[in-house]
């Protein structure tokens, strides 16, 4: 009887175990978009420019920026003229579209500092296993 329990206790844990293996497979798209996010969020609040450029494509292009590195330099301005100060990033009602192209788009990212706030639409590029920003679309710009 005792030896009957420990088999059927012993089945139930390997069954549990290979249960929760098979929902531990590959993130979806979204959840890797909403990570990105997250970490960009993080590096943004923080002042961080290398953290917040480890989210930025190398394919990054905005027509008013250029590149990437141009993207930094503006950045790096922003941030040593007080742009980000008391900033805040707000993730709450961010709804992501997959788009025809391959990108998928983020919007509303609202951005706030003692500087004033902007909702911002951010496009990110899948790349091998990451979604990295590839271009910025602040409202009314």
């Amino acid at each position: 009887m005792v030896k009957s329990l420990k088999w059927m206790m012993m089945c139930g844990l390997v069954m549990a175990l290979v249960a929760g293996c098979a929902g531990m497979g590959k993130k979806s798209d979204e959840e890797l978009i909403g990570e990105t996010m997250a970490q960009f969020k993080a590096a943004l609040e923080a002042k961080n420019i290398d953290q917040i450029m480890t989210c930025v494509s190398e394919k990054f292009d905005h027509p008013e920026v250029g590149g990437k590195e141009e993207a930094k330099e503006m950045l790096q301005m922003g941030l040593d003229s007080g742009y980000a100060d008391e900033g805040e990033v707000s993730l709450e009602n961010m709804q992501i579209t997959m788009n025809d192209d391959g990108t998928a788009s983020v919007y509303p990212v609202e951005a706030s500092s003692v500087q004033g706030s902007i909702s911002v639409e951010v496009v990110l590029v899948k790349e091998g296993d990451k979604w990295l920003v590839s271009t910025i679309n602040p409202d009314g710009m």
